[in-house]
């Protein structure tokens, strides 16, 4: 019996350790031309967390495969490579932006349209993974004033 109880402790810790201090905020997807294999979702995160946290993976379970890119201008030519680990110091931000980086979705499981959500996930070095709300726009949102 004790050692269920500690196993029960240790799952319902561990899911509170999601990406222990990540706040992912505004995430989107853009609505891709139909037919498009690939997508591009867009989201900020901050670490509010008290330790250094680092992002290693994205993923979706509507897709079947996810990258975070990076766009650089190269004599004049916007090119995508991949973006390593992404580290975040407490207090830290990152912003995954429409021209910068951006994570690319493959093969959909399903057309994305308008008004669909779906789910986003980040994984990092400690933690469990963190799912968010990806919903599909047709443009990027309108910027919050402050």
């Amino acid at each position: 019996m004790r050692s269920v109880c500690m196993v029960l402790i240790l799952l319902v810790n561990g899911a509170a350790l999601a990406c222990d201090g990540l706040v992912v905020e505004h995430a989107w997807l853009r609505q891709p031309p139909p037919g498009s294999d690939v997508a591009a979702a867009y989201f900020d995160a901050r670490n509010d967390g008290a330790a250094t946290l680092t992002i290693t993976a994205v993923g979706s379970p509507d897709f079947k495969s996810a990258m975070l890119h990076a766009t650089h201008v190269v004599d004049g030519r916007a090119v995508m490579r991949p973006q390593g680990d992404i580290e975040l110091a407490p207090g830290a931000h990152f912003v995954a932006a429409p021209g910068g980086a951006h994570v690319m979705l493959f093969e959909p499981a399903k057309p994305p349209t308008v008004g669909d959500t779906l789910t986003l996930q980040l994984d990092c070095r400690a933690g469990e993974p963190l799912r968010v709300a990806l919903p599909v726009l047709r443009d990027a949102p309108r910027a919050t004033p402050p």
